[in-house]
């Protein structure tokens, strides 16, 4: 608590520092490291022991000079305070530059923010729309390649069954050859008696008639056969 009578420098009346701008010193920074108010000269001590000792003498016109120049230097000295606070004190065409500079800061980041945001969005549109038209002809091919699967499938399907039906068909002429082959084993067989029998011939009977022809046929026929077995 400041004493009754206290100027407005006060600790609870000083303005608060500015966040702004760089701090400034106040009084209460100038309490540190203090130096003296008056700087005399040390030769000018008047503390001295041995000056009850001594007579008075007359001051010479020397040290009247010198004396007078330690007070004038005393006087015109400042504090360390004020002189502090005068030389970081800032004006007002600092102030407003330092506005101005905040303001071209912030303005420069929101433009860069806002072309940023703007061409973000392009590229957005530009992948969707890439994405969209991929999409629409990977679609197409899927559908084209679909329906050429679903075709050769039905073809394959159609010629899969006639090949069934033919199969069957080869099957039943197969079965009715070989029936009428299995018809054929008796003439054979009378065929080849036949030709056994004719052989026994004496002389000029053993003549090559068509009746030998037509046995001799039948016999090649079962030779045929049995090729075709093989």
């Amino acid at each position: 608590m400041e004493l009754i009578g206290s100027t407005l420098t006060a600790t609870y009346a000083r303005p608060k520092t500015s966040h702004f701008l760089p701090a400034i010193s106040t009084m209460a920074s100038s309490y540190r490291n203090t130096q003296p108010a008056l700087a005399m000269n040390p030769s000018a001590n008047l503390w001295r022991t041995n000056s009850y000792y001594k007579s008075s003498t007359v001051p010479t016109p020397s040290s009247i000079q010198r004396g007078n120049l330690d007070l004038v230097r005393a006087k015109t000295m400042f504090y360390p305070s004020n002189r502090t606070a005068l030389s970081t004190r800032y004006t007002p065409d600092d102030w407003y530059k330092s506005n101005i500079s905040n303001y071209r800061e912030s303005e420069s980041s929101r433009k860069s923010a806002e072309r940023l945001r703007r061409d973000t969005m392009r590229l957005m549109q530009d992948k969707e729309q890439l994405t969209r038209r991929t999409q629409e002809n990977t679609s197409k091919n899927i559908g084209e390649r679909l329906n050429d699967v679903v075709f050769w499938r039905s073809e394959l399907s159609h010629e899969i069954d006639n090949m069934v039906t033919e199969i069957a068909a080869l099957t039943e002429v197969k079965r009715r050859l070989e029936r009428a082959l299995a018809e054929t084993e008796g003439p054979l067989q009378v065929s080849q008696e036949c030709l056994y029998h004719r052989e026994k011939r004496m002389s000029i009977d053993l003549v090559h008639d068509d009746v030998e022809k037509d046995l001799i046929k039948v016999t090649l026929k079962q030779r045929c056969e049995y090729v075709c077995d093989f």
